[in-house]
Order: structure tokens, then sequence, then C-alpha cells
């Protein structure tokens, strides 16, 4: 195995299994007529988590944005198994399932705090792209410099 070989494999064993939890209020724009968390904002719940793993990973995904380091979705499945309402408390737990070379993939999960409710469960494949050049970047060597 070459030195940049083992280097990937190193870099890829160190993110996979990094999990956090973040918590999310239900706010009166994230319900719909019925009141119910609109089906969208789920995604938005997903962000959030994969903005609070970055931060166990030691970078800041809105200071990468502005030099322009972007972070594009190329997959997206969700399952919707219960409802929230506004008000609500919602705990997001996202783990890196598996790196590739120009992906990541997450698993991310939204309970109800109040009585652990799953409410939905999804899979979202992401991208690093330098915006600059229009070229993705390869995982291990984004994160060389910060694992």
């Amino acid at each position: 195995m070459s030195v940049n070989e083992e280097r990937d494999k190193q870099i890829k064993e160190k993110l996979r299994g990094i999990e956090d939890y973040i918590e999310v209020a239900v706010r009166a724009e994230d319900v719909d007529f019925m009141s119910i968390v609109h089906f969208n904002e789920y995604l938005n719940y997903f962000d959030f988590g994969f903005v609070s793993i970055t931060s166990k990973l030691n970078f800041n995904v809105f200071e990468s944005v502005k030099s322009g380091i972007v972070f594009p979705v190329k997959k997206v499945e969700i399952e919707y198994v219960n409802s929230a309402i506004f008000g609500d408390i919602i705990k997001v737990h996202s783990r890196l399932l598996k790196i590739g070379n120009n992906s990541m993939t997450f698993n991310h999960e939204c309970y109800r705090k109040s009585d652990n409710v799953l409410l939905t469960k999804g899979v979202m494949v992401r991208l690093i792209m330098d915006m600059n050049t229009n070229k993705l970047i390869k995982i291990s060597d984004f994160f060389n410099d910060i694992i």
C-alpha cells in the first residue's frame, strides 16, 4: 500500500462513525396549515445536524463557505415516521456512515425530545466542492489538515 493510500485509509477510519446530537425547537414558520412540521423542514434539521457534526471535526462550515468551499447534497433518502408540532423540541442525531473518495454519507434521525418518538430517518450524501475551480475535493485531502 502506498503512503497516500495509507493516509487516505487512516483519515477515513478517523471519520467513520463520528456522531453528534443537536436540539432544535420547532418554530412557527416550520409548520404547515395543519400545524405539523412541513416535510421539507426535516432537511433543514438534517443540515443543522451536519453543521453540528462538523464542529466535532474542528472546522467551521460557514468559514469554509466564505472561502469558496461548499458541501452540496448529492442524494437524500428520507422516511417520515411521525409528526412534530409547533413548540416541540427535536433531537437530531447525525452519524457519518460512509466515506468515499469524493463523498460522505450521513445518517440522520429526528426524535421528539418529550417522548423520544422517532419522527424521521434519512440518509444524505454530501460532496465537498471548491467553488473557485468548480471541482470536487477528495475527502482525504480536505480532512488531511483537520484530523
